[in-house]
């Protein structure tokens, strides 16, 4: 065959120049990008893929834990009752039982509970697959509130918390007066300021430790309260403050005035630097006492002092 003859105007490229190393190198990266480009969408396939079946066992999930027997409420576990009984609980939550434990609300639940004056504070919490977990605080009664022929159960807070009735009669507690009006029509609140007074007292008594030797409180008069003690027949005029240490002062001297004094009817401790005493002693008024006297007798104690509500 002859030689080919070079057609004008072309150039021969020598057959060295496809290995230059500018095009094997532009090659090799559209190869690679190539291969990245088809590993990312692998990988994102893959993640869409994962995500569906998430999202797909997460519905599958949802819905046989809404639906299925299995997580319906079937048992309710009552902690923090004494006064309350298990019934009556499970009477406040009538109709919980039986109830999806995923899809009920349980804050509907927890105010039904706190309608009952007894219950103080009340949780519940969820035990998967089908228990309840209700933790009530129960109110502590503190006194019996009297109006009238009618006694109610009162907590420190004033708060009244059932009728007294024989079920509470082993309670021992003081009995409060001047809280309810008696002439107040029946679910009457009582007043709000005379709740707090009544508070109060309670609070200040029991942290001192000396309610339980109170038997009566009587707070008709906000401006002076009136304290007695079990066992003992004088009136404790305490005013409206410092209720455990003026009843403290007079424990103090209660075995000295004894000896001073055979009866007494009232004893007024509202002032720091003396203390009135009314002893039932027919033709004696009141009796100043700056200092109880070391004596026996209560001659030099006997006097006349001036008003105590005056200089209140």
């Amino acid at each position: 065959m002859p030689p080919r003859t070079p057609v004008r105007g072309t150039r021969r490229v020598p057959g060295t120049a496809t290995r230059d190393p500018r095009l094997l190198r532009a090659r090799d990266g559209g190869a690679r990008g190539a291969q990245a480009w088809r590993a990312r969408a692998w990988t994102v396939a893959r993640i869409a893929t994962l995500a569906v079946a998430l999202v797909g066992s997460g519905w599958y999930v949802q819905d046989v834990m809404t639906s299925s027997e299995a997580f319906a409420v079937q048992r309710l576990h009552v902690i923090g009752v004494s006064r309350l009984s298990q019934g009556e609980v499970q009477g406040l939550l009538d109709g919980l039982v039986g109830r999806n434990i995923v899809r009920t609300s349980l804050e509907p639940w927890r105010q039904k509970l706190l309608a009952s004056p007894w219950v103080r504070e009340a949780s519940l919490r969820r035990a998967l697959p089908s228990t309840i977990e209700v933790r009530i605080t129960e109110r502590l009664p503190m006194a019996v509130a009297r109006a009238g022929d009618l006694l109610l159960l009162i907590d420190e807070q004033g708060a009244v918390v059932d009728e007294f009735g024989p079920r509470y009669g082993r309670l021992d507690l003081p009995i409060v007066d001047g809280l309810i009006d008696p002439a107040a029509a029946p679910q009457t609140p009582p007043d709000e300021a005379r709740v707090a007074l009544v508070s109060s007292v309670l609070v200040s008594l029991r942290d001192a430790s000396l309610l339980g030797r109170v038997s009566q409180i009587d707070v008709r008069n906000p401006r002076n309260v009136v304290v007695m003690l079990s066992g003992d027949a004088a009136q404790l005029q305490v005013g409206h403050e410092r209720f455990a240490e003026r009843v403290q002062g007079y424990l103090d001297m209660q075995e000295r005035l004894a000896r001073m004094v055979q009866q007494v009817e009232s004893v007024d401790l509202r002032f720091d630097n003396r203390v009135y005493v009314r002893p039932r002693k027919a033709g004696v008024t009141f009796a100043s006492m700056p200092q109880v006297p070391d004596g026996e007798t209560v001659a030099e104690a006997l006097a006349e002092p001036e008003d105590a509500d005056e200089q209140h």
